[in-house]
């Protein structure tokens, strides 16, 4: 792309040059180099220099003006972005835009600029038809280079870059046209719009970088080129008085609009996790909604042993409106809540079993001064009963409440941990029997608005559930954590697992994973190839996330163990979904994804696992917890096995 921007020496040098003066400006100022490497703080300044490079023959006054215009141009984009950040919004181009049309302004003062608008035609350029060659020329008139070479090579690279790129930038140019020419009457001047380039650049941000490449986000997207082409004429028809470019000010207006109030909404197709194109952003997103479940706020049952939901979302009786989200628990055995003829809250099963924290945090606030509530009678005053709300690390709140009178084990100001019993199970409050109630609250003020939630992991007979919810009288077992197993899967900085491999039995060599960390301070496990594989430990599970490399036994250990969760248990299964370029080749993946954009179903990989002690059991192998060292004492694959040395 650099050596394409030469079919205009004056653009590709510019642009150089405003890149120079960035950096040196930065340099002055002591700027931190890790700002610099980023590119972040430079590509606006970049633009400028090129876009001055556009208008304006080279010359003293024009590099004079580039330098000033690219330290300027530094300093807009450092506070905007300070500006913008507390909203998660990019601030795209905007810097450019606005210095852009000062300088432009400000040129009509400068004798000693000569304008190059009457001669920026190549001999370089090809002939095209014009439906063709007007997406083209938009397509460069993005880098300055409104020619069909250069469209055809940004084209062309968009294509081996992103396909969905690709789809975006041609739906997006036509479509906007389209809207163009209905709205003046003349397919032919909307073809010949020279900022029809911002129709483009509207799609691309809105289905595939910002917003996740969904229908959704699609036809989202289509409604922002729409908007665009209404501003692009409002903002041309403004700056035509003084002959002043439109730029990407349409482009800008449009996506930050857009972007600022799906953010404000928490828009669940927002891309908050941008990758390096649109396909790996969405591989990444359906990979977490699939293996750990839409909903982000997870908590631990607040029970150990067998219970039964009692009332679940949207209850029958009291869980409405915005206390919806709340989940009441009860004790049954052979069907019945209660031995004998249930008079007294003592022949309940629940009434006295512990209660215990679903996460981490601190007690915020608790009460347990009020009786427990004979049966037939409820509370109507104090309808929360006996009380505790623990403000979790994360920073939301959770509440449980009906619990028995005195039996609180902790006060305000204690810190627990997941699983720590902090009361029992009572019959306080508006409590027509001993049962658990709890919810999930923004705000750690007793009858806050409730918050939705899901559990992380809970028995079903011999399976477990992961991020989900059980239905109505279903009979669910909490999971209990194995500290031992968990002590196995605290990674620090240069840890190393060695193995012996074998085929056959055969000893064919040997592998080593050493742990290490990059600058977003993300683990993992990387061999003598460069292959990377990304781990993360929570309270209740070790679990890979994501691969770089190519086939290696770091790949095979991913597949074959996606996830450890911390039980000791014979016998139990779950589901885990896997990414899909672990398990298809290139060609399969790039298919996937593309109809993943419409289906999301279709990017499912579904395997079973199996738990037998310290085993983890595949179709394709197995992988042993190792209780002399940390991490893996087996991995087998096949017919091949990785046998630890140390």
């Amino acid at each position: 792309m650099v050596l394409m921007t030469f079919i205009n020496p004056s653009v590709a040098v510019s642009g150089m040059i405003a890149v120079l003066f960035t950096v040196i400006f930065a340099e002055l100022i002591g700027l931190k180099e890790t700002y610099l490497a980023q590119g972040f703080y430079i590509y606006n300044s970049l633009l400028v220099g090129m876009g001055i490079g556009f208008l304006f023959i080279p010359s003293f006054v024009s590099v004079a003006l580039i330098a000033t215009s690219s330290a300027f141009t530094f300093i807009l984009s450092f506070i905007l972005n300070r500006l913008f950040s507390v909203y998660r919004i990019h601030i795209l181009s905007l810097p450019f835009s606005i210095v852009s049309i000062f300088v432009y302004f400000a040129s009509l003062n400068y004798s000693g600029l000569l304008s190059t608008m009457m001669n920026n035609k190549t001999i370089y350029d090809i002939t095209l038809p014009v439906v063709l060659s007007s997406f083209l020329k938009s397509l460069g008139a993005i880098f300055f280079l409104p020619h069909n070479i250069a469209g055809i090579l940004i084209l062309l690279l968009m294509l081996f870059f992103s396909r969905i790129i690709f789809l975006m930038a041609v739906i997006g140019y036509y479509f906007g046209v389209m809207i163009h020419s209905f709205l003046i009457g003349s397919f032919e001047n909307a073809l010949n719009d020279p900022y029809a380039f911002n129709y483009i650049l509207v799609m691309i941000a809105l289905c595939g970088i910002f917003l996740l490449p969904t229908i959704k986000n699609f036809f989202l997207s289509l409604l922002g080129v729409a908007v665009a082409v209404i501003l692009t004429d409002a903002i041309h028809t403004i700056f035509n008085y003084y002959g002043i470019p439109v730029f990407t000010l349409p482009f800008n207006f449009t996506v930050i609009s857009f972007l600022f109030v799906l953010s404000m909404i928490f828009y669940k197709e927002f891309n908050y996790n941008i990758r390096s194109t649109p396909e790996e952003s969405l591989s990444t997103y359906l990979s977490n909604i699939f293996r750990f479940g839409e909903i982000h706020t997870k908590i631990s049952l607040p029970f150990s042993g067998t219970w039964s939901v009692y009332q679940a979302f949207n209850g029958e009786w009291t869980h409405k409106g915005q206390y919806r989200y709340a989940y009441d628990f009860v004790k049954k055995k052979e069907g019945k809540t209660y031995r004998g003829e249930g008079l007294l809250a003592q022949d309940y099963y629940a009434f006295g079993e512990s209660v215990l924290s679903p996460v981490s945090g601190y007690v915020i606030d608790c009460r347990h001064d009020l009786m427990d509530n004979h049966i037939g009678e409820v509370d109507r005053i104090n309808n929360w009963g006996n009380y505790i709300i623990i403000k979790n690390d994360l920073g939301f709140f959770i509440e449980i409440s009906h619990l028995m009178q005195y039996s609180l084990a902790v006060k305000v100001g204690d810190y627990v941990s997941v699983n720590d019993i902090v009361a029992k199970c009572g019959n306080s409050g508006y409590s027509p029997e001993p049962h658990i109630h709890i919810q999930v609250q923004d705000l750690g003020v007793l009858g806050a608005f409730t918050r939705e939630f899901c559990f992380n992991a809970y028995y079903q007979g011999n399976h477990i559930l992961l991020n989900t919810l059980p239905k109505k009288n279903e009979v669910i077992e909490s999971v209990i954590i194995d500290k031992n197993i968990k002590s196995r899967f605290i990674f620090i900085l240069d840890d190393e697992l060695s193995y012996d491999i074998y085929e056959n039995e055969k000893k064919t060599g040997k592998v080593t994973f050493i742990v290490k960390m990059n600058e977003l301070g993300e683990f993992y496990f990387e061999d003598n190839m460069d292959n990377r594989l990304y781990f993360y430990t929570d309270a209740m599970q070790f679990y890979f996330y994501h691969y770089e490399g190519k086939i290696s036994y770091l790949k095979k250990l991913f597949i074959l163990a996606p996830r450890i969760l911390f039980i000791n248990k014979k016998s139990v299964s779950f589901i885990d979904y896997l990414p899909v370029y672990l398990v298809k080749n290139r060609l399969q993946t790039i298919g996937i994804e593309l109809a993943s954009t419409i289906n999301k179903n279709l990017y499912k990989i579904r395997q079973t696992y199996k738990y037998n002690n310290d085993s983890i059991y595949s179709q394709k192998g197995r992988v042993d917890i190792d209780f002399t060292y940390k991490g893996f004492s087996l991995i087998k694959y096949n017919t091949i096995e990785l046998r630890r040395t140390h």
